[in-house]
């Protein structure tokens, strides 16, 4: 019987075709000194072998190489990075070392912020009270994050990347109104979305927490869509009513590490049942913990073989 490859697999599971398997994602933070090069890949290429995820997403932390934002004209300065040094070429050192132990039947996406995040972190979490007070220098700032995370994603697809993780954080209603995410933020994350799947041919949207706007930012272009099933609306049959395309979740992150592997085998089967098997990725809402047992992760994979 004809086996697919993990490629094959996650393209069927994007275009809503009948699959062998339900496609299983696992990620997880490292805690190295570097998280870069190749003590990163060392790490994520142990962990593709030992679970053998159907796609592999790579971990990287490393912050924008931006000075810090002191005061709100300070943003008046930004400009966008060179996506090829620094910290980003640090981060295409990691899928070249990725890469040539992997093969290229593993796809590879890596992690990255989307500009809300970034820019908060630059300014010690204060970019909305900044924004208040100068708005068109912000917009400004914010205008060179998002340029340097399109290049940066285009680079990465270049350099042998199948896409990127989008992090799309600040859509919470506890954050702010709906109405300024979608006037200042959002089309922000299109800039950067739309040039990931120009090339990408495996882009994951993550929506970041709880009290999500679901409905303005789910259209986002991507290939899969991917938030906290089990802790924040909607549900995975919600979202079915929702969302037109591939989603990816069903194991809640914050419980995995305390459960037994058949509680965790028992939500995946649970997870399957409630989304369905086509256009449906099996995975956890977010980054699960560095202390989670062996066993469990391996019973997710397990909930997929029959």
């Amino acid at each position: 019987m004809y086996k697919p490859s993990k490629r094959e697999r996650l393209q069927a599971a994007v275009e809503g075709h009948s699959v062998d398997r339900v496609p299983v994602g696992l990620w997880r933070r490292f805690p190295l000194s570097n998280q870069s090069g190749s003590e990163l890949a060392d790490a994520e290429i142990d962990f593709a072998k030992k679970y053998d995820p159907d796609f592999l997403k790579v971990m990287h932390t490393l912050p924008l190489e931006m000075e810090r934002m002191e005061n709100p004209e300070d943003w008046w300065k930004l400009r966008p990075l060179n996506p090829e040094s620094g910290n980003f070429a640090a981060r295409l050192e990691t899928l070249r070392i990725l890469r040539q132990n992997l093969g290229l039947d593993m796809p590879v996406i890596d992690a990255v912020a989307n500009p809300f995040s970034a820019a908060n972190r630059l300014c010690g979490n204060r970019l909305l009270m900044h924004l208040d007070a100068n708005p068109a220098a912000v917009r400004h700032g914010l205008s060179a994050i998002a340029i340097s995370l399109a290049d940066y994603a285009s680079a990465w697809m270049d350099a042998g990347g199948d896409g990127i993780f989008y992090i799309l954080d600040g859509a919470q209603l506890s954050r702010m109104p709906e109405g300024e995410y979608a006037d200042v933020f959002l089309p922000l994350d299109r800039i950067v979305m739309q040039t990931a799947m120009e090339k990408g041919t495996f882009n994951v949207l993550h929506l970041h927490g709880a009290g999500l706007m679901f409905d303005i930012v789910h259209n986002l272009p991507a290939h899969v869509l991917n938030w906290s099933s089990r802790l924040t609306y909607p549900s995975l049959a919600e979202a079915r009513g929702i969302h037109t395309g591939c989603i990816a979740g069903g194991i809640d992150e914050t419980t995995i590490d305390k459960k037994s592997p058949v509680d965790v085998f028992d939500e995946a089967r649970r997870a399957i049942a409630e989304a369905g098997a086509n256009s449906f990725i099996l995975a956890p809402g977010c980054a699960v913990p560095a202390n989670t047992p062996k066993d469990n992760l391996l019973a997710i994979r397990s909930a997929v073989e029959g």
